[in-house]
């Protein structure tokens, strides 16, 4: 199998813009995978990196990545072009950190966590109810294949195409073979994973008079999280485990959190 990719990326890193154009083949044959470099260079327009930078210039950040990229592939006589944005903040308020990750350039989900953030106090116990904001929730996914609860279902989105050019099929998550693969680079082997999960419940109405988990402080571990807390005028830190889900709202985002998840408030 041989697949082809050429790509062009612009990333705004400590302080710098890097553009990046790179081109290769990567061939899998009888057991051995191997990559190598081929010439061509893709022309793609790409977005003003600096200028989103510049734009958040005055939130208080400790990590800021910014970058766009166009890529070309070719994999079993499929050709197929991708655009992917990618925005991640480490946002630090004394000793906190909270993390934002987006699949675009929209700035207002990290405007109002700046904000909710600058109000954080002292720690406290996590509340008997919860919801979880979609980018929260989005990072969660990836952890709830297997140990999903009973009442929700882990589902793979159908639509696109994976990273061998197959198309990407619908598909519960609950443990048995994965019908598709996921390549983060040419440079190495596609991996069975799950790709664009959502989470579906029968319930989806969402009490939002209760407290909301607005940002992750840390990345999540299994199914514990340590999230930013915004319950009326308190805000705090707060560690959770994830034992029950009670809801899943309608509204979906996509994320990119492992090989991609769709965000809804959750309910727990």
């Amino acid at each position: 199998m041989i697949y082809r990719k050429r790509g062009r990326v612009a990333r705004w890193e400590h302080g710098r813009v890097i553009v990046v154009s790179e081109a290769g083949d990567a061939i899998e044959e009888r057991g051995i995978f191997e990559v190598r470099p081929i010439a061509g260079e893709l022309e793609a327009r790409l977005d003003d990196v600096a200028a989103v930078a510049k734009a958040l210039r005055n939130v208080k950040a400790e990590r800021l990545l910014i970058s766009h990229g166009v890529a070309e592939h070719e994999c079993n006589g499929v050709s197929w072009r991708e655009e992917t944005r990618r925005l991640h903040i480490a946002l630090t308020h004394k000793h906190l950190r909270a993390l934002v990750d987006r699949a675009d350039f929209d700035l207002d989900e990290i405007a109002r966590t700046a904000r909710v953030l600058a109000r954080a106090g002292a720690e406290r116990d996590a509340p008997p109810r919860l919801r979880l904001a979609p980018n929260v929730a989005a990072a969660l996914l990836p952890h709830l294949a297997g140990v999903a609860p009973p009442n929700v279902r882990l589902m793979q989105s159908a639509g696109g195409l994976d990273g061998n050019g197959a198309d990407i099929q619908e598909f519960c998550v609950d443990g048995a073979s994965l019908p598709n693969v996921f390549r983060p680079s040419y440079r190495i082997r596609p991996v069975r994973m799950p790709l664009n999960l959502r989470l579906e419940c029968d319930v989806d109405v969402i009490d939002r008079d209760i407290p909301e988990a607005v940002a992750l402080l840390a990345p999540v571990a299994g199914l514990m999280l340590r999230v930013l807390v915004a319950d009326r005028q308190r805000v705090y830190p707060s560690t959770i485990r994830v034992t029950r889900i009670d809801a899943v709202g309608h509204e979906r985002t996509w994320y990119p959190y492992a090989a991609g998840a769709f965000g809804s408030e959750i309910m727990l």
